[in-house]
């Protein structure tokens, strides 16, 4: 059995066993509230097992290079991080301190953004930029992937679609390192989504999300600085648009009404279709579906690249209409 395919089994069995476990001796347990989308006590935590079979399957088929230690150790901090607000509900300060510690422990191993394409000027440098940028990717995308995961099989569903097509699009660029990695990712996202989907017997919890934002985005800096073309550089964003996009759309949202943007809330565009009458199954299988759209469009980044990323942007236009159309008119 070859290295790759040990790998991948061993990540979605650790997915599937850790959920399952969290399951049924009941570690932590999520108690409904005004903000909740759940009715009764459910267990979360459940990710933790996606955290240790993305790792160990990663271990078994990759080589420690120094930005794959700190990748590795980047988002071990940020699970390990997750998890602690699982326990207890952690201050912004002690969140955001440690989602930084993990961005600057990756960066810090030579996991930094240097080029990109760009229409019209063709592949920039990024040179100082490409850090600040950088830093602000890992932690963006890390709260967007927690922001997102509020309903039964959301985020499990989307990291398993998102992660295949990257490992896809990856082989296409002959980004060899990048897509077993990610294919390792999709198995343990899978293996969590079979306890997770709905009705969910687990949720994924901080230390699940957190970990997949931040591997997500570690893994989009290192496709980029593997890719002389600079367009793996859009590859993870385009794959995660509808979840970059919801986040954005909802912060600029609140903040143009007035809003404390830091506030907790159930208004981003996947709560307001669930509370417009959609199942949280449907919702999953809805915007799985838009990952895959977005999956296929990353697969002609190569071959039409603006056109790929125009097309799926247009596409969350029209989402976002069709949501917040559907609150006015009371649907």
């Amino acid at each position: 059995m070859s290295p790759s395919l040990i790998a991948i089994l061993l990540a979605g069995l650790a997915g599937y066993a850790g959920a399952e476990a969290m399951a049924r001796f009941r570690v932590l347990v999520d108690t409904p509230n005004e903000r909740s989308s759940h009715k009764q006590p459910t267990p979360r935590g459940g990710g933790i097992g996606l955290v240790i079979g993305t790792l160990a399957g990663g271990a078994v088929i990759a080589a420690p290079t120094p930005e794959l230690i700190g990748l590795a150790t980047g988002a071990a901090i940020a699970a390990i991080a997750g998890l602690a607000d699982d326990r207890k509900a952690q201050g912004a300060f002690v969140k955001f301190g440690a989602q930084f510690l993990a961005a600057f422990v990756a960066m810090g191993s030579g996991l930094v953004f240097d080029r990109v394409a760009l229409p019209v000027f063709g592949v920039v440098e990024l040179g100082l930029a490409g850090t600040a940028i950088t830093l602000l990717w890992f932690v963006g995308l890390t709260n967007a992937y927690n922001f997102m995961d509020g309903l039964d099989g959301l985020a499990g569903a989307t990291g398993t679609v998102a992660a295949i097509f990257l490992g896809l699009a990856a082989l296409m660029m002959g980004l060899d390192g990048t897509a077993k990695l990610a294919f390792v990712l999709a198995a343990a996202c899978f293996g969590f989504l079979i306890v997770n989907k709905p009705p969910a017997r687990v949720f994924m919890g901080d230390v699940g999300s957190q970990f997949l934002g931040f591997a997500f985005a570690g893994l989009g800096v290192l496709a980029a600085r593997d890719d002389s073309s600079g367009l793996a550089f859009w590859l993870v964003p385009l794959l995660l648009l509808h979840f970059l996009f919801d986040t954005i759309f909802t912060a600029a949202r609140r903040a143009l009404a007035g809003e404390n943007v830091l506030a907790a809330h159930r208004t981003h565009l996947y709560q307001r279709l669930n509370q417009a009458g959609f199942a949280h199954g449907r919702v999953a299988l809805f915007l799985a579906a838009m990952a895959a759209i977005q999956g296929n469009a990353a697969l002609w980044l190569g071959q039409a690249p603006w056109p790929a990323l125009l097309a799926p942007f247009l596409l969350q236009l029209v989402y976002a209409y069709w949501v917040t159309g559907r609150g006015r008119s009371g649907v």
